[in-house]
């Protein structure tokens, strides 16, 4: 039996072009190393031994491609610790060895947070020293997702544990698992590595929508991507599981649905991103026209193609011009993670094994048989 997956791709074709941090071999052979050290004695030898087939160091090089060396080593580093625990979640069999201790009144402190986890808590020096130089706004939005990261891991245990399709409707099980997968954490490292201010009031809401989409078109992607390797093994945490249970539909119609969703969220990103811009757009004119300056902005808009380029000018709240170039690159750098990603998962053997060029030009995906897998796991 096959099923043929949604050509995403395409969407992105002509709105952002791919780039690689010039870093991607160092910090990759860099974090391996450490990576190796410090997980070993937790993560099953089952989920170690195929880290180099997942190219973690190339997915966050493709996420990340302007950060320097030991930005990019600590990006990968953490992305690892956060993927090889959530593999231990999804593809361990039951009973799941819970890794973190974390205790109930600590959602705001940040170093109880971290230290709860057995291998987080090896990168606590580095990210305190990140958190550090970033804004308290930053600094509490960071430690609620690594908290509610550890919260929805603790979840998944459980479900696993039950063995049953878990009990929440579309909605609630794409926040769930958006949490599990640990990508708000990563989306918040946009901010850090760029050095960026983003506590801006009148814009605080699209900002936080423009996360959030990227998170759920990663998340739900991801499901969609891993529903071959997770229903041979029966791992029902998938929205692909989910949604044939919840509609008592088939496999094929199951994934037109999911690949949907994230069509949708995809044109919203689009969309308020035309829309954000464009307020800012007008807002900066009108601030030129009154002081009589003439060197608005032009720069900002050189980093978008012309198929970005708002098209619309209704003037939004005036903000400063380090604001605007501080907004242009956390959205290009949202992109960048997007585009990143679903290149790179055709590139590791985590979803389709050695089949991912394969896969990329014709989309179709041959069913694996119970408690078969392909070369490396998937999450």
């Amino acid at each position: 039996m096959s099923y043929q997956l949604p050509d995403l791709l395409s969407l992105f074709q002509s709105y952002h072009d791919l780039s690689i941090n010039k870093h991607c071999r160092s910090a990759s052979l860099s974090s391996e190393e450490w990576v190796r050290g410090v997980a070993q004695e937790v993560i099953p030898p089952s989920i170690c031994s195929g880290l180099p087939g997942m190219k973690l160091g190339l997915l966050a090089a493709c996420c990340f491609p302007s950060c320097d060396l030991n930005q990019l080593i600590l990006v990968t580093d953490l992305w690892t610790l956060i993927m090889l625990d959530t593999l231990t979640v999804l593809r361990s069999e039951p009973p799941i060895r819970s890794h973190c201790d974390l205790p109930e009144d600590s959602k705001s402190d940040f170093p109880a947070v971290v230290e709860s986890h057995i291998l987080l808590k090896r990168l606590l020096p580095r990210l305190f020293r990140l958190r550090a130089s970033m804004s308290d706004t930053w600094q509490q939005r960071f430690t609620a997702s690594v908290f509610s990261y550890m919260d929805s891991r603790q979840k998944a245990i459980n479900h696993r544990s039950e063995g049953s399709v878990v009990p929440l409707d579309i909605d609630d099980y794409i926040e769930f698992r958006r949490n599990l997968s640990g990508i708000n954490i990563m989306l918040d490292l946009i901010e850090a590595v760029e050095g960026l201010e983003l506590d801006i009031p009148v814009y605080n809401e699209e900002l936080r929508t423009l996360r959030q989409l990227v998170g759920e078109i990663i998340t739900i992607t991801w499901d969609v991507f891993s529903y071959n390797v997770d229903q041979s093994i029966d791992n029902k945490l998938n929205i692909v599981s989910l949604l044939r249970s919840n509609q008592d539909i088939g496999l094929a119609n199951a994934i037109n649905e999911a690949g949907t969703a994230i069509r949708q969220r995809i044109d919203r990103f689009k969309s308020l991103e035309n829309t954000l811009l464009a307020s800012i757009k007008a807002a900066s004119s009108q601030d030129s026209t009154v002081s009589g300056s003439t060197t608005s902005s032009s720069w900002f808009w050189s980093h978008f193609s012309s198929s970005t380029t708002p098209e619309t000018e209704v003037p939004g709240p005036s903000i400063t011009d380090i604001q605007e170039h501080d907004i242009v690159l956390h959205i290009r750098g949202l992109k960048d993670c997007m585009v990143g990603f679903l290149n790179w998962a055709y590139e590791t053997d985590m979803f389709f094994g050695t089949k991912g060029e394969s896969v990329k030009g014709f989309g179709w995906v041959f069913l694996l048989s119970p408690q078969s897998s392909v070369s490396s796991n998937g999450a």
